[in-house]
């Protein structure tokens, strides 16, 4: 079980844990590559574990330690950052960016509306991408905003964005794992973002 609630701040340690699940979702054969990159979250201490518990009982994030960059190969070129949050001695992987390049042009950029369930920006490709009710669905579903890991409620803003590239556009989206196993364990979903992607493709 791994519900990506960790009695650690280890970065490498974490990360670890984090691409072991990461290669079980993907079918991955080979260690998943990543990097870490520190945030500015403060050192865990009596006052910050206070803040913590305020945050439990009263809402509201909790600092962000490091994030974890996994270059995904398999079944699609494909990134992953994962955001830690410091929570108490240990932390949490409670934010998640998938990211990868859809071979189509587009003409202009657009994103999911922070508020409402449409697309923002170049016409023509939002309406190919709503055309479609299951494919915005499946989006819609996945870019959860809101959450809970190790019994702590997170909630972000949703993101989901596709941005014209030189060669086709880059398609990325923003989610919170989701707790499975009576919050025993959790799901990266890295599964349904790659079938997304491919109706994406598809869709275009």
């Amino acid at each position: 079980m791994n519900n990506l609630a960790y009695s650690t701040q280890q970065p490498e340690k974490v990360a670890g844990y984090v691409e072991e699940k990461l290669r079980k979702e993907t079918g991955a054969i080979a260690p998943i590559p990543f990097t870490v990159e520190q945030m500015d979250a403060e050192k865990t201490s009596a006052k910050t574990m206070l803040k913590d518990m305020g945050s439990m009982l009263f809402g509201g994030n909790t600092n962000i330690l490091f994030k974890i960059i996994f270059d995904i190969t398999t079944p699609r070129a494909a990134q992953m950052q994962a955001f830690a949050t410091r929570q108490g001695i240990g932390c949490i992987v409670n934010s998640l960016v998938y990211s990868t390049t859809i071979g189509k042009p587009i003409a202009g950029e657009v994103s999911l509306d922070p508020n409402k369930n449409i697309f923002n920006g170049d016409q023509a490709t939002a309406a190919k991408l709503t055309a479609r009710g299951d494919l915005f669905k499946r989006i819609i579903k996945l870019a959860r905003n809101r959450g809970d890991i190790g019994g702590v409620t997170f909630s972000q803003p949703r993101y989901v964005s596709l941005v014209p590239l030189e060669s086709g556009c880059l398609f990325a989206l923003g989610t919170i794992p989701r707790t499975t196993g009576m919050g025993f364990d959790a799901s990266l979903d890295s599964k349904e973002f790659f079938e997304i992607a491919a109706m994406v493709e598809a869709a275009l």
